[in-house]
């Protein structure tokens, strides 16, 4: 799955669920999505294996969900979103 489209699963995961909740879905939806890929992130701080910046510099190089450019990049595309 593309950065993007995890971005926007995210959102969309997060909106129904708020929104059931009579809260502003727009803005609490954003901030739990980047909750979600921060704590993501955090929990695979310590794994020398997530971080694969030499990879991403490969023009041949995809994003995978099992490292760290992967969510970075989720993360900028939720904050393009709203």
């Amino acid at each position: 799955m593309k950065p993007k489209d995890k971005a926007i699963e995210l959102i969309t995961t997060f909106d129904k669920m708020l929104s059931q909740r009579h809260y502003k879905p727009d803005v609490e939806t954003k901030l739990c999505a980047l909750k979600v890929v921060d704590e993501i992130i955090k929990s695979r701080e310590e794994d020398s294996s997530f971080d694969d910046k030499m990879l991403s510099l490969s023009e041949y190089h995809s994003p995978h969900p099992m490292y760290l450019s992967y969510w970075t990049q989720v993360k900028q595309e939720i904050n393009n979103l709203l």
